[in-house]
């Protein structure tokens, strides 16, 4: 009988272990979620302030190809915070360069501040890029 509880004792430690490691090996997409408001926001945001000008922005039917800038088509996947996003487009001249991509360093200084974004139209257009992969 103890035999018997001990191997479901097993099976249920065995099940739980995999559930764990199985939500720290996929990427969770619980914070990624992006509204049709925020989705439409952002969009508005981007067209607004001509952020095509600079970057490449490939998804969820916009068609940017700036090339000064990186390309924010894939954003969600270099794993930025909200408050990097955050500071970034408020502030890019505070960001160190080390923490932007090689080849764009250079070219932060290009960025200009977009820190008259209401914080809706900044919420939104961060969801927004966290979840361009």
């Amino acid at each position: 009988m103890s035999c018997s509880i001990n191997r479901i004792w097993a099976r249920i430690g065995l099940s739980l272990m995999l559930a764990f490691l199985a939500m720290a090996c996929v990427d969770s997409r619980a914070d990624r979620h992006l509204s049709a408001t925020s989705e439409r926001i952002a969009k508005q945001v981007i067209k607004k302030n001509k952020c095509g000008s600079c970057h490449t922005l490939k998804a969820r039917g916009l068609s940017l190809s700036g090339n000064v800038g990186p390309d924010l088509s894939r954003e969600g996947q270099r794993g930025r915070s909200p408050a990097w996003l955050r500071q970034k487009i408020i502030d890019p001249g505070s960001i160190p360069e080390h923490t932007l991509l090689s080849e764009f360093g250079e070219r932060q200084e290009f960025m200009p501040n977009f820190d008259r974004l209401s914080k809706r139209e900044l919420n939104a257009l961060i969801e927004f890029l966290q979840s361009l992969d």
